[in-house]
């Protein structure tokens, strides 16, 4: 297990520069930046090889899955257990996204390597996220297609890291 922590550290240290230069089309033998493309869909989230890496963890729910939709419109769900183990499939997803009320959600504007997103439910809200797509399989971390996603703290500093895998 420690192999694999070390691996996926070092794989970060070619994705997350991606991130933070802020080159468009920045591309690596591990990945590049996540394209609008590769982003809109349906995502889950999946367990980082190393929780030590997150600074702080601002949404602890273990269980998250999220849409990214082409008219700008970010939606997510998170559970803090998952008793049955439940896989949601896109067509669930969708059914359960397709409920919330559009006004309320959340908006996201994929510049670059970064998604920007804002609430209109909460005044002066943003987050700033690094995204990136895994471009090969890691063994024991991230398969090719993945996205890892790092959340700025607003002065340029990494605080907190989200893998995530496109569910098709």
């Amino acid at each position: 297990m420690k192999i694999n922590k070390l691996v996926f550290i070092i794989t970060l240290s070619f994705l997350i520069p991606l991130c933070v230069i802020g080159q468009e089309n920045t591309k690596s033998v591990a990945g590049g930046p996540a394209t609008l493309k590769q982003l809109v869909g349906f995502w889950k989230m999946i367990d980082l090889p190393s929780k030590e890496m997150n600074k702080v963890n601002p949404w602890p729910s273990n269980y998250q899955w999220f849409g990214f939709y082409e008219n700008g419109k970010v939606y997510s769900m998170m559970l803090s257990e998952n008793k049955d183990n439940k896989e949601y499939t896109a067509k669930e997803l969708a059914e359960i996204f397709e409920v919330l009320p559009n006004d309320k959600t959340p908006n996201y504007k994929l510049d670059g390597q970064f998604i920007k997103i804002d609430n209109p439910e909460i005044k002066n809200y943003q987050e700033l996220w690094g995204a990136n797509i895994f471009a090969k399989d890691i063994t024991g971390i991230a398969l090719k297609g993945d996205m890892i996603m790092s959340l700025d703290d607003g002065s340029g500093n990494i605080i907190y890291y989200r893998l995530l895998r496109k569910i098709e």
